[in-house]
């Protein structure tokens, strides 16, 4: 398969956006405490390999009560054309490699469970891209839903397709 990131030349990697959700589950799984319903937060940010963040972001209430990202991962913000650090849902790119991971956020709050996403998006040029995200919501020290991480990769998808 070939992958690219941005304008960079295409490199050849093997299921590399299968392997970030898979690791991200892997890891949020494995924080699962017998009856726990979401990871910890905490434990879940602590675990995570430093080369994975800049896949990801983190979801979080802003001051007016809206959902924004934060911590945004280098990666997925130059996927999406964002250039802040932090950005309210509403701002999006609507087709953005972000806004689709980010899409299904009630979904990930109401149940408590990773939502995991694959199809077509438009890279930050507005080409068709291929990718593969997930959402992960992430336990507050009372227990609740108060952040998730959303991780997403994406390929150029082929002309010819």
């Amino acid at each position: 398969m070939q992958y690219r990131q941005g304008l960079e030349p295409f490199a050849k990697i093997v299921a590399g956006d299968r392997r970030l959700t898979m690791r991200l589950m892997g890891i949020w799984q494995g924080l699962r405490y017998g009856t726990t319903t979401c990871a910890p937060a905490a434990e879940f940010f602590a675990s995570v390999p430093s080369d994975l963040w800049t896949d990801c972001c983190v979801v979080t209430r802003g001051e007016g009560k809206d959902w924004e990202l934060t911590r945004i991962g280098e990666t997925i913000a130059r996927r999406s054309g964002v250039r802040a650090e932090r950005t309210p849902i509403g701002d999006l790119p609507p087709d953005s490699l972000l806004a689709i991971a980010v899409r299904e956020l009630d979904d990930a709050i109401k149940s408590g469970a990773p939502i995991l996403g694959e199809g077509t998006g438009q890279d930050e040029e507005g080409h068709p891209a291929l990718y593969r995200s997930i959402l992960l919501p992430l336990a507050g020290e009372d227990g609740e839903i108060d952040l998730l991480v959303a991780g997403a990769r994406c390929r150029m998808q082929s002309q010819n397709a």
